[in-house]
Protein backbone atom coordinates (compact mmCIF):
# COMPACT_ATOMS: atom_id res chain seq x y z
CA UNK A 1 0.00 0.00 0.00
CA UNK A 2 3.12 2.23 0.59
CA UNK A 3 4.69 1.75 -2.25
CA UNK A 4 1.77 2.34 -4.19
CA UNK A 5 0.69 5.58 -2.36
CA UNK A 6 4.43 6.84 -3.22
CA UNK A 7 3.75 5.67 -6.82
CA UNK A 8 0.63 7.82 -6.89
CA UNK A 9 2.07 10.72 -5.35
CA UNK A 10 5.16 10.94 -7.89
CA UNK A 11 2.46 10.27 -10.71
CA UNK A 12 0.64 13.47 -9.21
CA UNK A 13 3.46 15.36 -8.63
CA UNK A 14 4.90 15.44 -12.10
CA UNK A 15 1.60 16.20 -13.91
CA UNK A 16 1.21 18.92 -11.53
CA UNK A 17 4.13 20.69 -12.87
CA UNK A 18 2.74 21.19 -15.90
CA UNK A 19 -0.48 22.12 -14.82
CA UNK A 20 -0.01 25.57 -16.06
CA UNK A 21 1.09 24.99 -19.47
CA UNK A 22 -1.37 22.63 -19.99
CA UNK A 23 -4.12 24.96 -19.25
CA UNK A 24 -2.45 28.35 -21.00
CA UNK A 25 -2.13 25.92 -23.82
CA UNK A 26 -5.67 25.05 -23.83
CA UNK A 27 -6.82 29.13 -23.49
CA UNK A 28 -4.59 29.36 -26.04
CA UNK A 29 -6.22 27.04 -28.90
CA UNK A 30 -9.15 27.93 -27.67
CA UNK A 31 -9.66 31.53 -27.79
CA UNK A 32 -6.34 33.00 -28.87
CA UNK A 33 -6.84 31.61 -32.89
CA UNK A 34 -7.43 34.45 -35.42
CA UNK A 35 -11.00 35.15 -35.97
CA UNK A 36 -10.93 34.50 -40.06
CA UNK A 37 -8.39 32.53 -40.33
CA UNK A 38 -9.05 29.87 -42.94
CA UNK A 39 -7.37 26.50 -42.45
CA UNK A 40 -8.74 23.10 -44.10
CA UNK A 41 -9.30 20.20 -41.67
CA UNK A 42 -7.26 17.29 -41.96
CA UNK A 43 -8.91 13.98 -42.78
CA UNK A 44 -9.51 12.00 -39.40
CA UNK A 45 -11.54 11.91 -36.30
CA UNK A 46 -12.57 15.18 -34.66
CA UNK A 47 -10.30 16.29 -31.50
CA UNK A 48 -11.95 19.12 -28.98
CA UNK A 49 -10.19 20.57 -26.45
CA UNK A 50 -11.93 23.35 -23.92
CA UNK A 51 -12.52 24.84 -20.54
CA UNK A 52 -14.63 23.94 -17.50
CA UNK A 53 -16.22 25.91 -15.05
CA UNK A 54 -18.61 25.40 -12.10
CA UNK A 55 -19.38 24.26 -8.58
CA UNK A 56 -17.97 21.53 -6.42
CA UNK A 57 -19.55 19.67 -3.52
CA UNK A 58 -19.18 16.62 -1.48
CA UNK A 59 -21.18 13.89 0.50
CA UNK A 60 -19.69 12.58 3.86
CA UNK A 61 -19.49 12.42 7.77
CA UNK A 62 -20.47 15.94 7.40
CA UNK A 63 -22.47 16.17 4.73
CA UNK A 64 -24.74 12.85 4.20
CA UNK A 65 -26.65 14.30 1.56
CA UNK A 66 -25.52 17.42 -0.62
CA UNK A 67 -25.08 20.86 1.16
CA UNK A 68 -25.80 23.37 -1.72
CA UNK A 69 -24.53 26.34 0.74
CA UNK A 70 -21.21 24.50 0.68
CA UNK A 71 -20.76 24.77 -2.75
CA UNK A 72 -17.42 26.12 -3.82
CA UNK A 73 -15.80 26.97 -7.44
CA UNK A 74 -14.07 24.58 -9.41
CA UNK A 75 -12.28 24.92 -13.21
CA UNK A 76 -10.25 23.05 -15.78
CA UNK A 77 -9.30 21.84 -18.77
CA UNK A 78 -10.49 19.18 -21.08
CA UNK A 79 -9.50 17.31 -24.08
CA UNK A 80 -12.69 15.36 -26.37
CA UNK A 81 -11.09 12.49 -28.52
CA UNK A 82 -14.70 11.58 -30.53
CA UNK A 83 -14.00 7.68 -31.67
CA UNK A 84 -17.34 7.48 -33.89
CA UNK A 85 -20.95 8.94 -32.94
CA UNK A 86 -21.81 6.90 -30.35
CA UNK A 87 -18.07 6.92 -27.72
CA UNK A 88 -15.94 10.00 -27.20
CA UNK A 89 -12.62 9.35 -24.93
CA UNK A 90 -11.83 12.52 -22.90
CA UNK A 91 -8.90 14.08 -20.67
CA UNK A 92 -9.57 16.26 -17.44
CA UNK A 93 -7.92 18.40 -15.68
CA UNK A 94 -9.68 19.87 -12.84
CA UNK A 95 -9.19 21.74 -9.60
CA UNK A 96 -12.36 22.63 -6.75
CA UNK A 97 -12.53 23.17 -3.24
CA UNK A 98 -14.90 21.24 -1.25
CA UNK A 99 -16.23 21.87 2.54
CA UNK A 100 -18.31 20.23 5.43
CA UNK A 101 -19.94 21.59 8.87
CA UNK A 102 -21.90 20.43 11.30
CA UNK A 103 -23.37 23.26 11.75
CA UNK A 104 -25.50 22.95 8.63
CA UNK A 105 -27.17 20.40 10.36
CA UNK A 106 -27.41 21.76 14.12
CA UNK A 107 -31.18 20.48 14.64
CA UNK A 108 -29.71 17.41 14.52
CA UNK A 109 -28.40 16.56 18.17
CA UNK A 110 -25.37 14.22 17.46
CA UNK A 111 -24.14 17.13 14.95
CA UNK A 112 -24.26 19.84 16.96
CA UNK A 113 -22.28 18.03 19.53
CA UNK A 114 -19.74 17.19 17.59
CA UNK A 115 -19.40 20.63 16.23
CA UNK A 116 -16.97 19.37 13.23
CA UNK A 117 -15.93 20.96 10.24
CA UNK A 118 -13.31 21.22 7.16
CA UNK A 119 -12.24 22.75 3.65
CA UNK A 120 -10.37 20.66 0.95
CA UNK A 121 -8.92 21.68 -2.36
CA UNK A 122 -9.31 18.63 -4.56
CA UNK A 123 -6.91 18.60 -7.75
CA UNK A 124 -7.66 15.88 -10.30
CA UNK A 125 -6.45 13.87 -13.14
CA UNK A 126 -9.02 11.61 -14.89
CA UNK A 127 -9.82 9.83 -18.30
CA UNK A 128 -13.53 9.16 -18.99
CA UNK A 129 -15.60 7.40 -21.63
CA UNK A 130 -18.83 9.64 -22.87
CA UNK A 131 -21.61 7.07 -24.14
CA UNK A 132 -23.34 10.10 -26.84
CA UNK A 133 -26.97 8.40 -26.28
CA UNK A 134 -28.00 10.37 -29.76
CA UNK A 135 -25.27 10.25 -31.44
CA UNK A 136 -22.92 12.86 -32.38
CA UNK A 137 -22.37 12.36 -36.20
CA UNK A 138 -21.79 16.07 -37.65
CA UNK A 139 -22.57 15.28 -41.02
CA UNK A 140 -25.86 14.48 -40.53
CA UNK A 141 -26.84 17.64 -38.43
CA UNK A 142 -25.30 20.60 -39.06
CA UNK A 143 -25.43 21.36 -35.42
CA UNK A 144 -25.79 18.27 -33.47
CA UNK A 145 -26.77 17.55 -29.80
CA UNK A 146 -26.80 14.89 -27.55
CA UNK A 147 -27.32 14.07 -23.71
CA UNK A 148 -24.70 11.72 -22.58
CA UNK A 149 -23.10 9.31 -19.90
CA UNK A 150 -19.68 9.05 -18.69
CA UNK A 151 -17.86 7.10 -16.27
CA UNK A 152 -14.15 6.56 -15.65
CA UNK A 153 -10.92 6.08 -13.39
CA UNK A 154 -9.06 9.53 -11.69
CA UNK A 155 -6.47 10.55 -9.47
CA UNK A 156 -6.94 13.39 -7.07
CA UNK A 157 -5.19 14.91 -4.25
CA UNK A 158 -6.83 16.37 -1.69
CA UNK A 159 -5.64 17.40 2.03
CA UNK A 160 -8.07 18.66 4.63
CA UNK A 161 -8.37 21.51 7.25
CA UNK A 162 -9.64 23.66 9.33
CA UNK A 163 -9.87 26.81 11.36
CA UNK A 164 -9.16 26.86 14.77
CA UNK A 165 -10.45 29.53 17.06
CA UNK A 166 -8.88 30.16 20.31
CA UNK A 167 -11.14 30.59 22.89
CA UNK A 168 -8.95 31.32 26.79
CA UNK A 169 -11.80 30.19 29.07
CA UNK A 170 -12.52 26.53 26.97
CA UNK A 171 -8.45 26.32 25.49
CA UNK A 172 -6.58 26.54 28.84
CA UNK A 173 -3.40 24.68 28.84
CA UNK A 174 -4.47 22.30 31.67
CA UNK A 175 -7.17 20.94 29.41
CA UNK A 176 -4.88 20.33 26.72
CA UNK A 177 -1.40 18.71 27.78
CA UNK A 178 0.06 22.03 29.29
CA UNK A 179 -0.28 23.56 25.50
CA UNK A 180 -0.68 27.29 25.07
CA UNK A 181 -2.94 26.87 21.76
CA UNK A 182 -3.06 30.71 21.84
CA UNK A 183 -0.25 30.91 18.96
CA UNK A 184 -2.64 29.11 16.40
CA UNK A 185 -5.54 31.34 16.99
CA UNK A 186 -7.16 32.10 13.24
CA UNK A 187 -4.72 29.72 11.77
CA UNK A 188 -5.88 27.16 9.63
CA UNK A 189 -4.58 23.95 10.20
CA UNK A 190 -3.99 20.63 8.05
CA UNK A 191 -5.74 17.77 9.67
CA UNK A 192 -3.87 14.85 8.32
CA UNK A 193 -0.22 15.44 9.87
CA UNK A 194 -2.71 16.17 13.74
CA UNK A 195 -3.95 12.30 13.79
CA UNK A 196 -7.19 13.14 14.92
CA UNK A 197 -8.26 9.67 15.89
CA UNK A 198 -4.90 8.38 17.23
CA UNK A 199 -3.35 7.08 13.97
CA UNK A 200 -0.18 5.76 14.64
CA UNK A 201 0.02 6.55 17.69
CA UNK A 202 0.98 3.25 20.37
CA UNK A 203 -2.57 2.61 21.51
CA UNK A 204 -3.92 3.05 17.92
CA UNK A 205 -1.08 1.90 15.82
CA UNK A 206 -3.46 -0.27 13.30
CA UNK A 207 -4.87 2.94 12.90
CA UNK A 208 -3.10 4.06 9.60
CA UNK A 209 -2.39 7.78 8.32
CA UNK A 210 -4.33 8.56 5.33
CA UNK A 211 -3.01 9.00 1.97
CA UNK A 212 -3.96 12.72 0.50
CA UNK A 213 -3.65 11.30 -2.78
CA UNK A 214 -6.24 8.59 -4.01
CA UNK A 215 -8.46 6.96 -6.75
CA UNK A 216 -11.73 7.83 -7.68
CA UNK A 217 -14.36 6.51 -10.46
CA UNK A 218 -15.69 9.65 -12.18
CA UNK A 219 -19.52 8.59 -13.12
CA UNK A 220 -22.69 11.11 -14.68
CA UNK A 221 -24.87 12.49 -17.02
CA UNK A 222 -24.49 15.52 -19.37
CA UNK A 223 -25.79 17.32 -22.51
CA UNK A 224 -23.45 18.68 -24.82
CA UNK A 225 -24.12 20.50 -28.22
CA UNK A 226 -22.42 21.97 -31.25
CA UNK A 227 -23.35 25.55 -32.08
CA UNK A 228 -21.15 26.35 -35.16
CA UNK A 229 -18.48 24.45 -36.93
CA UNK A 230 -15.73 24.18 -34.71
CA UNK A 231 -17.29 25.35 -31.04
CA UNK A 232 -19.64 22.91 -28.36
CA UNK A 233 -21.10 23.95 -25.41
CA UNK A 234 -22.15 21.47 -22.69
CA UNK A 235 -23.67 21.20 -19.35
CA UNK A 236 -23.00 18.18 -16.89
CA UNK A 237 -23.19 16.62 -13.37
CA UNK A 238 -20.13 14.11 -12.21
CA UNK A 239 -19.99 12.19 -9.01
CA UNK A 240 -16.86 11.16 -7.88
CA UNK A 241 -16.64 7.32 -5.90
CA UNK A 242 -13.75 7.34 -3.55
CA UNK A 243 -12.07 4.96 -1.58
CA UNK A 244 -11.68 6.89 1.37
CA UNK A 245 -13.74 7.95 4.12
CA UNK A 246 -11.25 10.69 4.66
CA UNK A 247 -12.31 13.70 2.52
CA UNK A 248 -13.33 15.64 5.79
CA UNK A 249 -10.62 13.94 8.46
CA UNK A 250 -13.72 12.20 9.65
CA UNK A 251 -14.16 8.43 10.37
CA UNK A 252 -13.97 6.39 13.03
CA UNK A 253 -14.36 7.15 17.11
CA UNK A 254 -13.08 9.42 19.17
CA UNK A 255 -9.82 8.32 21.59
CA UNK A 256 -8.27 9.54 24.68
CA UNK A 257 -7.13 13.48 24.31
CA UNK A 258 -3.95 12.79 26.39
CA UNK A 259 -3.22 10.30 23.69
CA UNK A 260 -4.23 12.14 20.44
CA UNK A 261 -0.93 11.78 18.20
CA UNK A 262 0.09 14.69 15.84
CA UNK A 263 2.96 17.02 15.96
CA UNK A 264 1.18 19.06 18.74
CA UNK A 265 -0.69 16.95 20.84
CA UNK A 266 -2.52 19.91 22.73
CA UNK A 267 -3.68 21.07 19.38
CA UNK A 268 -4.74 17.75 18.00
CA UNK A 269 -7.12 17.10 21.31
CA UNK A 270 -8.62 20.40 20.46
CA UNK A 271 -9.50 19.84 16.53
CA UNK A 272 -10.40 15.68 16.97
CA UNK A 273 -13.10 17.15 20.11
CA UNK A 274 -14.81 20.42 19.30
CA UNK A 275 -17.33 20.29 22.04
CA UNK A 276 -16.12 22.38 23.84
CA UNK A 277 -15.82 25.47 21.86
CA UNK A 278 -20.38 25.40 22.12
CA UNK A 279 -19.88 26.79 25.54
CA UNK A 280 -23.01 24.56 26.31
CA UNK A 281 -23.33 23.56 29.65
CA UNK A 282 -25.62 20.62 28.90
CA UNK A 283 -22.68 18.83 26.75
CA UNK A 284 -19.84 19.89 29.75
CA UNK A 285 -19.76 16.56 30.88
CA UNK A 286 -19.21 14.74 27.42
CA UNK A 287 -16.09 16.17 26.90
CA UNK A 288 -12.88 13.68 27.82
CA UNK A 289 -15.23 11.14 29.76
CA UNK A 290 -14.88 7.18 29.44
CA UNK A 291 -18.40 6.66 27.55
CA UNK A 292 -17.54 9.54 25.29
CA UNK A 293 -13.75 7.83 24.43
CA UNK A 294 -14.44 5.12 22.22
CA UNK A 295 -17.86 6.75 20.85
CA UNK A 296 -17.97 7.05 16.74
CA UNK A 297 -16.47 10.15 15.57
CA UNK A 298 -17.91 9.27 12.28
CA UNK A 299 -19.02 6.26 9.98
CA UNK A 300 -16.47 3.75 8.83
CA UNK A 301 -18.52 1.82 6.75
CA UNK A 302 -19.11 4.51 4.14
CA UNK A 303 -16.84 6.20 2.32
CA UNK A 304 -17.15 9.86 0.78
CA UNK A 305 -17.61 11.00 -2.67
CA UNK A 306 -17.39 14.50 -4.08
CA UNK A 307 -19.10 15.74 -7.07
CA UNK A 308 -18.90 18.91 -9.94
CA UNK A 309 -21.82 20.67 -11.43
CA UNK A 310 -19.83 22.68 -14.32
CA UNK A 311 -20.33 23.86 -17.97
CA UNK A 312 -17.68 23.11 -21.03
CA UNK A 313 -16.54 24.98 -23.57
CA UNK A 314 -14.73 23.43 -26.28
CA UNK A 315 -13.07 24.47 -29.69
CA UNK A 316 -12.45 21.11 -32.24
CA UNK A 317 -8.49 21.72 -33.40
CA UNK A 318 -8.52 18.98 -36.42
CA UNK A 319 -11.11 16.00 -37.47
CA UNK A 320 -13.79 16.10 -38.56
CA UNK A 321 -15.52 16.95 -42.36
CA UNK A 322 -12.33 17.47 -44.50
CA UNK A 323 -13.85 20.87 -45.93
CA UNK A 324 -12.67 24.47 -45.39
CA UNK A 325 -14.07 26.26 -42.75
CA UNK A 326 -13.91 29.83 -40.97
CA UNK A 327 -12.55 30.39 -37.46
Amino acid sequence: MKIASNTLNLLFTMISKHLRVLALGATLLVVALPANAQVKRFRGKPIEVGLTLGGANYMGDLTPLVAWNETKPMGGIICRFNYDDFITLRGNAVFGQISGDDKNYSDIAERYKRNLNFTSNVLEFSGTVEWNLLGFEETQRSNPGTPFLFAGIGVFKFNPKTQFNYLPDVHTPANYNGADLSVYDGKWIELQPMATEGQETTKYNERRRYSLTQVSIPIGVGYKKQFSEVWAWGLELGVRKTFTDYLDDVSMTYVDPQITGGSNTGLSAALADRTPELRDPSLVNDYGNEERLGAARGNEATKDWYLFLNFTLTRKITGGKTTCFQF
